[in-house]
Order: structure tokens, then C-alpha cells, then sequence
């Protein structure tokens, strides 16, 4: 079982005071598992909000976590391409692979907070028809030749980036799915890895959506074997189990908290089908823990949580990436808790 950090956080001045004190904890974190043999960051775009919105630029904050390590992978999830240029974003991947000496992952998505899109000026019913575009610009885009591509939103003549990535053909690619099926289906259809965000399944809902995708990628002739499954929680380990279900309680209510703000706009219906009144099931996950914990989360003790850890496993996740920094938790209990985890887990599964 492969394991990493994924880094939504939860931005709150009151707490953190200048956003600087985040990335700088983010950035020890990162420094942290890298030493200890962690496997990957991942760094969440979004824009705006308390809940996530202090990472407006994953692949900046990954090109930061870069330079200050080296051996962990280093993973944008995602970057949403209905809201970036595709040429800017294969541009600065392929420097991010570069600087890192091709330790990149890119993974994508069309994001779903309609506030984003409008900020931006893009119309939301548009998103899979961007994406799409979007995602097949950058992959001519990284053939290292010149080329010329004439679509619905981009038009490019006679360009050749650079640099190039230095992984060949390109960084593994991961697809960012949630709710929709169709997104399960395209992961599938190309072959790409999968990015699952159990914001609101249940463990059967997951089983169901993991099923779609490996026939998608059966029926499209991909060798099963090569499928990773990368599934992000959020994750504390404590002391004992008593005090690793009540501590993280605040700080998981506090994100889905921000969460709610951040959806109050419903996303475009025909686009986003089961995403309607995503905020309310935002309010109630903060309502009610017993929600959360224990079956979207990953709170525990070494026993408790590596039971969690085999249970995944035997669903057919490759990896997992744990959400540390949310809700504005302490720094000292993040790292007090991963340290605990490096230590007395960590070895038990890698």
C-alpha cells in the first residue's frame, strides 16, 4: 500500500494569520514524509473559500514541495482544466517534472463550485466539453514537436512547448471522480489511474464506482493489473482510540463547515448529475460526526488504523492519502500524529 499526503486545507486567519504560516506548515509536513518515506503530496486547486481556496495554484505549491525534497512523488489533485489555459498548464507540469527530476503526477479535474467557474467567466455547462479539449491539447501539446490544434474553446498554431516533461511520454495521469459515472467511465476508457473523493459515499457507493471503472478499463482493453486506485481522507492517529475519535471532532466540523460555504450555489444540474443541494450534505456531515467517523475518515490507534488500512486495501485501493492539515488543527498535533504514524505504522505496510 502506497501512502501520501493530500493537502485540501482549511484556511482560517483567525487561526493561521497570514497565509505564509500555512504553506509553511504545509512545507514541514511535506520535508517530514519525505524523510520518512511517504510516497506522495498531493496539492488541491481551489479558489476563494476557506476550504481550499489558500491553494489557488496546485502546481505552485508542488513546485515549492519539489525544490525542498527528494524522493517523494509530487502530485497535483488536481488541477481543474475548465479553468486554466491548457497550454499554460502543460507548460508549467512539464517544469514541475522537470524541476523534480520527474517525480511529477498529474491529476485532473473539472472541480465542481460554481463560484469558481463564474469568478473565471466560464460557463459551467461547458465543463466536461472544456475538460475534455483542454485534456487533449495538452497531451499533443507534449509529443515535443510542433503542432497546430483547432477546437471548440483553443485554437494553436504551429507551437512547440517548453520545456518538455521529462517522464515519457508524459507524467502518470490521475482522474479526479466523485459522484458522477461518466467520470468513472472516461478514467477507465483512457486507461488513467483513478483519484476517489469520498466526500459523501458510503463504503458500498465506493465499491459501485470502483466496479464501473475497472470494467470501463476491462472493456477498453487496459491490463488490470496496471490500475491504482488513490483514495484521500482525512486522517488523525492519537494516543489512544478514545482520544483519536474525539480530538479530530472541531476541526472535521470546522472543514465541512467551509465546505457548505464554498457550495452554497448549486452546480450546473445536467453537468454535475447528484451533486444537488451539496451544501446541506456538507452541513449535515458537520452536524453529525458519527457521519465522519468511522467510515470517511481514518481516526485511530495503530491497531485501529491499520484495520482501516486492510479493509481499503481489500476494496482495491492502491493507495491512500491521508488529509492532515484541515480545520485548523494545531501544527504540533499534525505532526505529533504523523510522526506516530511514521513510526509505528508506516513500516508495517510500506
Amino acid at each position: 500500500m502506497k501512502v501520501s499526503l493530500f493537502y485540501l486545507p482549511t484556511y482560517l486567519k483567525e487561526i493561521h494569520g497570514p497565509a505564509a504560516n500555512l504553506y509553511r506548515d504545509i512545507l514541514e509536513e511535506v520535508e517530514f514524509a519525505d524523510s520518512a518515506g511517504f510516497h506522495a503530496a498531493w496539492f488541491a486547486e481551489h479558489h476563494f473559500f476557506a476550504y481550499g481556496g489558500a491553494i489557488p495554484s496546485a502546481i505552485l505549491l508542488a513546485t515549492a514541495a519539489a525544490a525542498r525534497t527528494r524522493r517523494l512523488r509530487i502530485a497535483t489533485g488536481v488541477v481543474q482544466l475548465p479553468i486554466n489555459h491548457p497550454i499554460r498548464v502543460a507548460e508549467q507540469v512539464a517544469m514541475l517534472d522537470s524541476i523534480s527530476g520527474g517525480r511529477a503526477i498529474f491529476g485532473i479535474g473539472r472541480g465542481f463550485e460554481r463560484a469558481e467557474y463564474d469568478a473565471f467567466n466560464i460557463p459551467m455547462e461547458e465543463s466536461r466539453a472544456r475538460f475534455n479539449e483542454a485534456h487533449d491539447l495538452i497531451i499533443r501539446a507534449w509529443q515535443g514537436e510542433r503542432f497546430s490544434f483547432d477546437g471548440r474553446f483553443f485554437r494553436v498554431r504551429d507551437t512547440e512547448i517548453v520545456p518538455q516533461p521529462l517522464q515519457k511520454p508524459h507524467p502518470p495521469i490521475y482522474l479526479a471522480a466523485i459522484i458522477t459515472e461518466e467520470s468513472f467511465l472516461w478514467a477507465g476508457r483512457m486507461g488513467y489511474n483513478l483519484m476517489y473523493v469520498p466526500i459523501v459515499s458510503t463504503r458500498d457507493e465506493m465499491r459501485e464506482r470502483f466496479a464501473i471503472y475497472h470494467r470501463a478499463r476491462a472493456d477498453a482493453g487496459h491490463d488490470p493489473k496496471t490500475a491504482e486506485i488513490m483514495v484521500e481522507l482525512h486522517f488523525y492517529m492519537g494516543e489512544s482510540a478514545a482520544q483519536a475519535k474525539d480530538y479530530p471532532r472541531p476541526f472535521v466540523q470546522q472543514f465541512h463547515r467551509s465546505a457548505a460555504d464554498a457550495n452554497r450555489v448549486e452546480a450546473d444540474a445536467a453537468q454535475y448529475k447528484g451533486y444537488g443541494g451539496l451544501a446541506a450534505k456538507f452541513e449535515e456531515l458537520a452536524e453529525h460526526y458519527d457521519h465522519i467517523y468511522p467510515e470517511r475518515a481514518i481516526f485511530g490507534d495503530e491497531e485501529q488504523i491499520l484495520a482501516r488500512f486492510a479493509e481499503l486495501a481489500e476494496m482495491g485501493v492502491t493507495e491512500i492519502a491521508l488529509k492532515i492539515n484541515f480545520g485548523g488543527m494545531p501544527q504540533r498535533e499534525i505532526m505529533r500524529s504523523l510522526e506516530r504514524f511514521a513510526s509505528r505504522v508506516l513500516p508495517k505496510i510500506s
